[in-house]
């Protein structure tokens, strides 16, 4: 598989797989990937993953810790269509709680250094609603990335459907730094810094509650200075990925840290911090 596509996929696939356990966060479901160098290969991946996210979630006065394991696998056509399904046990809560997700998408590059994605997703969860985050079921997500070989920029844009709707932008930029041929001619190893912040519609905040409840909510937060209903910055996110990868095995190890909004903190929720671990398998196909 070619190197540049190992890159593109585990710089963003980090950043998606902590963003999707996390309200604050909003969801970003798009993979990134070289699409002139995918014009030549069709590939599958497959990856399972173990986060550990500290989180305060919309309905709890106190601190909700997140541990999940998931497996993804994922099928990249050189046409250009790619096709992906999960699956996410959150083994910690008090019932049986898991989610599943399967995406459609296209991926076509254009101007030499430039990628844009456009997918579809479907999303099922089943089990205590205090996990789930955003409640949806369908999502549409427009994705723009611009790659050089030390920076890279990301750009999504997508709508979710289902207790609410809700409208979202998330925007990244990461630094690239590469040590090759660690212990063999195959082997590298990269750490990318990343920062990443999300704006969108506050309609989520008010998931499961009831039209006193809401309108309660409402006031307290336009009482504090706070508009409601608006499109607006939710927050604020630092990563830290360390990528290792042989041949067609990869290891990745996430450390990050997200900070709220001033109104996302007026009602409770706390700057959030935790770990991902993943391991990626492309076989030859």
């Amino acid at each position: 598989m070619p190197k540049t596509c190992i890159l593109l996929i585990l710089l963003t696939f980090p950043l998606i797989l902590i963003a999707h356990q996390n309200d604050s966060i909003s969801i970003a479901d798009s993979t990134s990937i070289d699409s002139e160098v995918m014009e030549d290969i069709d590939f599958l991946m497959l990856s399972l993953n173990y986060t550990n996210n500290n989180t305060l979630y919309k309905n709890l006065d106190q601190e909700l810790e997140m541990h999940t394991f998931s497996s993804d696998i994922s099928f990249f056509s050189k046409s250009g269509l790619w096709a992906a399904i999960s699956i996410t046990d959150y083994f910690k809560a008090n019932k049986t709680t898991y989610e599943t997700e399967l995406q459609l998408g296209y991926q076509k590059a254009f101007l030499n250094f430039a990628d844009l994605d456009i997918s579809y997703t479907f999303h099922d969860f089943k089990g205590d609603s205090e996990y789930e985050g955003i409640s949806y079921k369908h999502s549409v997500t427009g994705s723009v990335s611009l790659n050089s070989k030390y920076v890279s920029f990301f750009s999504d844009i997508y709508f979710m459907t289902g207790l609410t709707d809700n409208f979202f932008i998330d925007l990244s930029a990461s630094v690239n730094i590469e040590f090759e041929g660690l212990f063999n001619k195959n082997d590298f190893i990269m750490i990318t810094p990343t920062i990443s912040t999300s704006l969108g519609t506050d309609d989520w905040i008010y998931e499961r509650f009831t039209i006193q409840q809401r309108h309660g909510r409402m006031q307290y937060l336009e009482r504090n200075g706070y508009s409601t209903g608006q499109f607006e910055y939710q927050s604020l996110g630092v990563y830290l990925p360390v990528i290792y990868n042989i041949n067609t095995i990869s290891l990745s190890f996430t450390v990050f840290y997200n900070s709220p909004s001033g109104k996302l903190k007026a009602i409770n929720w706390e700057d959030q911090s935790g770990i991902l671990i993943s391991i990626f398998f492309t076989p030859n196909l």
